[in-house]
């Protein structure tokens, strides 16, 4: 099974980095500006493969087209999850709330197109094709 491989549910949140920045204005003020990096990793040894041979223009779309894209496939995804779906084994945690970063959206939507394309499936009937 191909999910067997996608650990994205570890990787998703554990590989975040977090730390603060501390700043001193003139006036002698300080401000605490929180950060956080995420990094999607895909264990999924096809994965990088289809990517290269399927890359499309990252810029083809904003951040926010790829974060509502993968709020809806995320859904879908819990939802067959839940449902008992053979071909998914993990359960994934997106928050529209946290920023991702432009970086790890679109790798998390590319993992979606590879899934339905690998599956030969769609989870969001009507979404189109890469």
């Amino acid at each position: 099974m191909r999910t067997f491989g996608f650990l994205l549910v570890l990787a998703f949140f554990c590989s975040c980095a977090s730390q603060k920045d501390i700043t001193q204005n003139k006036k002698g003020r300080c401000a605490i500006k929180d950060s956080a990096q995420y990094e999607l990793i895909v264990f999924d040894s096809g994965f990088d493969y289809w990517l290269a041979t399927h890359q499309s223009v990252a810029n083809q779309h904003s951040n926010e087209y790829y974060q509502n894209m993968n709020l809806q496939y995320s859904i879908e995804w819990n939802r067959r999850y839940a449902m008992g779906d053979p071909r998914i084994n993990s359960y994934i945690d997106y928050s529209m709330n946290k920023n991702y970063g432009f970086d790890f959206n679109y790798k998390l939507y590319m993992y979606f197109k590879f899934f339905e394309d690998t599956n030969h499936i769609k989870l969001i009937p009507g979404s189109r094709s890469i």
